[in-house]
């Protein structure tokens, strides 16, 4: 094991008596209980924020830069992991990032011959691990003891591509199998899967990403849900916990109330992922769904403004592409940015909604501001997504061409 810590940030805390944390949002098996250890890690700041520091006669903080011993990236296509117990640690709750964790855990277990393989602080992502019995899971925090249990600890946050995702997308499934010479688990269809339709397609549209950078623009989502409603039973899946989720609901609900279902949220992100999963065909933003949908070999399109969509898509050909055309004297879709970014006065945009370059948004938001969210989604929205809504026409056509060439019968 390398003596050097981890990279990814870890807090380190003890605790005066039994305790339990859910998440709201998270399947019951991703709950955790202490076992009695009195010494615990966690990357989790979310957790972090609302669990330990309100409850400080619970808890103490014992350092907020922890590190454990990790096996070195230099080491890793080194070592021979057959018969071995690997922990992997975590350095980001995105569902994308963590769909394409699980692809390859499923690959370095097959391929290398470990015994047992777990993941610690997956955090809001935890459900996407409950699909699969190949991986332990600490959910937002590993014990001292647990620790133990462990033969080395890997931190897959030494990755150098994840530290520049928020700037450039990555193929993180292609990224950790290079890192460890691995080939592509099987199992998991590259291309749409086979699977006969009734005679009226369960048809699911996500419109909405974690930024208005990435969610489809209201007027183009009506859209779709009408014309696809003529061909199939149309579900629109929302997210009442995010404002713009709530903001979405607000200027679709009455122009589609008639014509198709709407979803305000999903209570968990299993069954988010159960929808994915159950639908014949979907339309995507570029979001976490988009991911999810590799799992199953969900049939559908997804849509990119900022990202590119065949670096995100990788290996998988189950969703058609379509990216948005746009350039201005400040960038050109697609840019590769994965969040919004703020100036040096805190004003929050991209390169061209706040007409400069790169070099000039050094940071991202720390909270979300929903006026900002407002604003971006429906006031004056990027300028990408609003040219992906001029060409509404012409993505509706491809879209209802696109669903016959895959629908099965």
């Amino acid at each position: 094991m390398s003596s050097k810590g981890t990279q990814t940030p870890l807090v380190e805390f003890t605790a005066n008596q039994p305790f339990r944390f859910a998440q709201h949002n998270a399947a019951p098996g991703t709950e955790q209980a202490e076992d009695g250890s009195g010494r615990y890690y966690s990357s989790s700041q979310t957790f972090v924020n609302q669990a330990i520091v309100p409850n400080s006669n619970v808890f103490r903080i014992k350092s907020t830069k922890a590190k454990l011993k990790t096996l070195a990236q230099e080491r890793w296509l080194k070592t021979n992991f057959k018969n071995k117990r690997v922990l992997f640690l975590l350095p980001s709750a995105m569902l994308g990032s963590n769909v394409a964790t699980l692809l390859f855990l499923d690959a370095f277990k097959s391929q290398l011959g470990a015994t047992d393989v777990g993941v610690f602080c997956a955090g809001s992502s935890a459900d996407v691990y409950l699909t699969s019995d190949l991986v332990k899971l600490y959910t937002l925090w590993i014990s001292r003891s647990e620790l133990k249990r462990w033969h080395m600890v890997i931190d897959l946050g030494e990755l150098e591509s994840r530290r520049d995702i928020e700037v450039w997308p990555v193929d993180m499934e292609a990224d950790l199998l290079a890192a460890f010479s691995l080939t592509p688990a099987t199992g998991y269809p590259a291309s749409p899967r086979q699977k006969p339709w009734s005679n009226k397609p369960r048809i699911g549209i996500l419109p909405l990403a974690s930024s208005p950078l990435r969610t489809l623009p209201p007027e183009l989502t009506a859209a779709l849900a009408k014309k696809l409603s003529s061909l199939g039973d149309v579900t629109v899946c929302l997210n009442k916990y995010q404002h713009q989720g709530r903001l979405y609901d607000q200027v679709i609900r009455p122009e589609l109330a008639d014509s198709c279902t709407i979803i305000d949220a999903f209570e968990t992100i299993g069954g988010l992922l159960k929808a994915v999963e159950d639908f014949d065909y979907a339309v995507f933003a570029d979001s976490g769904p988009a991911h999810m949908s590799k799992l199953f070999g969900t049939p559908g399109v997804a849509f990119y403004t900022a990202a590119h969509g065949e670096i995100l898509q990788g290996r998988f050909q189950n969703l058609a592409r379509w990216s948005v055309s746009y350039q201005s004297e400040f960038c050109e879709a697609p840019c590769g940015l994965a969040k919004l970014r703020n100036d040096a006065d805190g004003q929050t945009g991209c390169m061209a909604s706040l007409q400069t370059k790169l070099d000039n948004l050094p940071t991202t938001p720390s909270a979300t501001d929903n006026a900002v969210v407002k604003k971006l989604l429906l006031e004056t929205p990027i300028p990408c997504v609003t040219a992906l809504g001029q060409e509404t026409d012409q993505i509706v056509e491809f879209v209802v061409q696109d669903l016959a060439s895959k629908r099965i019968v």
